[in-house]
């Protein structure tokens, strides 16, 4: 009597299973490759300045810590520098002149981490843009002495994007 090799005896079974392996592997590609060459933005927003009242001079905008954005591997990474500022009587973080990986559903977080984690975090929105200069009005009760980092998280995966130390 002759004997079949499994892969004869079992055709459909070796199918589906290279099936899910590609499957497996054509996802992330996917998601991080192919749509984010389609979900590229750019956005210039001018450096916050202070609102000048009735007769009197405000100072210029002031830069209270700064940091610049890490390139963590080959798909998560971010160049350019973050910065806390201070115009009149409120506080803006800025992403400034910054190119940052695309992803899905990317959100800006202020850490208290430095590990580039999210940690316990202020939530300041979705990410404006993949490249550009853009600022986030920052929480007037927020304790900066508390912040270590920026974050950028994408919440689909669970990834961080890219992220920079606050000095």
């Amino acid at each position: 009597m002759e004997r079949k090799g499994i892969l004869r005896r079992h055709p459909l079974i070796f199918g589906l299973l290279a099936l899910m392996v590609a499957a497996a592997f054509a996802v992330p590609l996917v998601a991080y490759v192919v749509i984010p060459a389609f979900t590229r933005s750019t956005l210039v927003e001018a450096l916050p300045r202070p609102n000048p009242s009735a007769g009197s001079s405000a100072p210029a905008s002031q830069v209270l810590r700064q940091g610049d954005l890490k390139q963590l591997n080959a798909a998560d990474f971010g160049h350019g520098k973050v910065e806390v500022v201070q115009a009149g009587d409120t506080r803006y973080l800025r992403f400034d002149n910054v190119e940052i990986a695309a992803a899905p559903d990317m959100f800006a977080y202020l850490s208290d981490g430095t590990d580039g984690r999210p940690g316990n975090f202020t939530d300041l929105g979705r990410v404006k843009a993949t490249s550009g200069s853009f600022n986030y009005t920052l929480p007037s009760g927020l304790d900066l002495s508390r912040v270590r980092s920026v974050v950028v998280w994408c919440r689909t995966f669970h990834v961080t994007v890219t992220y920079a130390l606050l000095s």
